[in-house]
């Protein structure tokens, strides 16, 4: 089997880690991160040559199938290339559902799991999701598994160790791409929340409208309480969610939060308002490649 894991950031990256793992000890496995191979892609310039890009790199490589994750704004020009180019598409975290404010997010998923041969889940929730999705479709079908989010993987959670001993809380906000007056909304809503106490900042997703976010932290970074991070590592960052007083985020991984500590979560706007809950399972690159295997 060949097979070609694509993303285009971190949070994408994350999340396909555990599978490209898995894929690479048991399978002849590519990946390609976008942001790498085509300039600007963050800010929405050069998105078409994602298309040519992918379409020529799937033809010259020959894959058994490719596989994406969610719905960044790249992930459909990828699809496309893959239906073109007549190769089977894997829609990993497909049918995630919130019922917020739409971002591209709302529109983009959708698109990508009717372009794809299989669709894999992270809860009974999002899979009724696509059945629904396909059932306005009279000649489609879906192909849908809940596999589960491997998230945990290769983490043991009750090992995870508080590295900071005074209280602090967790700031991660992201852009909302859509809206600027929202993305304001939030910030002032994280303004309102936060204190004069030690504070760790991660950086968002820099889509449209991030400025507007990056301007704010610059009015935090004479202040010493607050630490500032573009990523951390898995390990790290879930063992500073378990340890946190408290944590400001618009971010999609509430679930992950949840689960560490469900206390500590404070959300921020309507981002991800009741966005499906994971079900977690580390099994599940393993249950994806043996699908895979079968289907061939």
């Amino acid at each position: 089997m060949k097979i070609c894991f694509i993303y285009s950031n971190r949070a994408e990256y994350a999340l396909l880690l555990p599978f490209i793992d898995y894929f690479k000890e048991v399978s002849d496995t590519k990946e390609i991160n976008l942001n790498k191979k085509i300039e600007k892609i963050e800010f929405d310039q050069n998105l078409s040559k994602i298309y040519s890009f992918c379409y020529d790199n799937f033809k010259k490589n020959n894959y058994d199938y490719i596989c994406v994750l969610g719905d960044r704004k790249e992930i459909p020009f990828v699809a496309l290339a893959a239906l073109h180019s007549e190769k089977k598409l894997i829609h990993i975290a497909a049918g995630e559902y919130v019922e917020g404010i739409p971002t591209h997010d709302q529109y983009i998923r959708p698109i990508v799991s009717i372009l794809s041969k299989y669709q894999i889940c992270f809860s009974i929730k999002a899979e009724n999701e696509v059945k629904k999705l396909f059932k306005g479709i009279s000649y489609l079908k879906p192909n849908s598994f809940v596999f589960g989010n491997p998230v945990f993987s290769g983490i043991d959670i009750k090992s995870l160790k508080q590295n900071i001993k005074e209280n602090y809380d967790l700031v991660l906000l992201h852009p909302q791409s859509l809206s600027k007056e929202q993305t304001k909304k939030d910030i002032i809503s994280v303004k309102k929340k936060i204190k004069n106490k030690k504070t760790i900042i991660i950086e968002g997703n820099r889509d449209k409208n991030y400025d507007l976010i990056q301007d704010f932290y610059k009015t935090l970074k004479n202040n010493k309480n607050y630490l500032f991070f573009k990523s951390l590592p898995k390990k790290k960052y879930f063992s500073l969610v378990k340890y946190c007083d408290n944590f400001y985020t618009n971010s999609s991984s509430s679930s992950e939060i949840k689960f560490l500590n469900e206390k500590c979560l404070c959300q921020i706007g309507s981002r991800n308002k009741n966005r499906s809950e994971s079900k977690f399972n580390v099994n599940s690159p393993k249950l994806l490649f043996n699908l895979l295997s079968k289907k061939r």
